[in-house]
């Protein structure tokens, strides 16, 4: 029945476009509804099936088919997560820079991660999501999900050993990556708090722990806005560089 391999097929296809949509960047936020995410697969799914090759041959047994689509949804969540943790560098950096700046105390929720997060960390996080539409992010990885299918061909995908320890270096690269971001700020924010600790040395009857939250509440915002050009550019850089993560997992899980 060459008409039911091809909606197997077809259903293995969706599978990994929509599990990906889960936990990719922009595709992945809250506020879009789940209907809406299915629909926008499913057109995916339209597009990218005529490239799919096709499979010598569909396991018929429910028990091993449903393994399969379970197979193929673990690829599209680790590829989606795997750009996510890209992205998530830019949000760690501002959450580094709040805490330098006193602003860690006033953290709110943010509906689109269902966690908290600091005020310049939700600003960073805006901003990128807006530099990620800008140098078109969304297309690269729509264009990284199609190229996944030439790399990881459906019932392809091989989980090896060294597959984990490349997840676990971009993770740790992810938190290395927002300090290095946050640095300039923070080496900014603590040569004010020596030069505080030698002005209480020299003046004692100033209270420098209260005269301390506004002036380094300042100074963060003032050099955040003396380097945002220079921040746009490292940003894009930053996510030009979830490029190059997504072809390297993609190599690990290739048979």
């Amino acid at each position: 029945m060459p008409e039911f391999e091809s909606l197997q097929l077809g259903f293995l296809v969706l599978a990994r476009i929509t599990a990906f949509m889960s936990a990719a960047p922009f595709f992945s936020m809250k506020g879009m509804p789940g209907l809406v995410r299915v629909g926008m697969g499913f057109f995916l799914a339209v597009l990218i099936y005529p490239a799919v090759h096709g499979m010598e041959d569909i396991p018929t047994e429910i028990v091993a088919y449903v393994f399969l689509v379970g197979k193929e949804v673990l690829v599209g969540l680790v590829l989606g997560f795997v750009s996510m943790l890209t992205f998530t560098a830019v949000r760690i950096a501002g959450e580094f820079m709040d805490i330098q700046m006193g602003f860690a105390m006033a953290a709110v929720f943010d509906p689109q991660n269902q966690s908290r997060i600091t005020l310049v960390g939700q600003f960073m996080n805006i901003l990128g999501i807006l530099l990620f539409l800008a140098i078109d992010g969304h297309h690269i990885l729509l264009m990284a999900l199609s190229h996944s299918y030439e790399l990881i061909p459906l019932q392809g995908a091989v989980f090896k050993t060294a597959f984990v320890a490349a997840i676990v270096k971009i993770f740790v690269g992810m938190f290395a990556l927002g300090f290095r971001v946050a640095a300039p700020f923070i080496a900014v924010l603590v040569i004010c708090d020596i030069s505080l600790g030698l002005l209480a040395r020299t003046v004692p009857q100033l209270n420098v722990f209260i005269l301390g939250f506004p002036m380094k509440a300042g100074l963060g915002i003032i050099t955040l806005t003396l380097a945002l050009p220079v921040l746009a550019v490292v940003i894009g850089n930053i996510l030009s560089q979830m490029e190059k993560d997504l072809v390297l997992i993609m190599e690990y899980l290739a048979p």
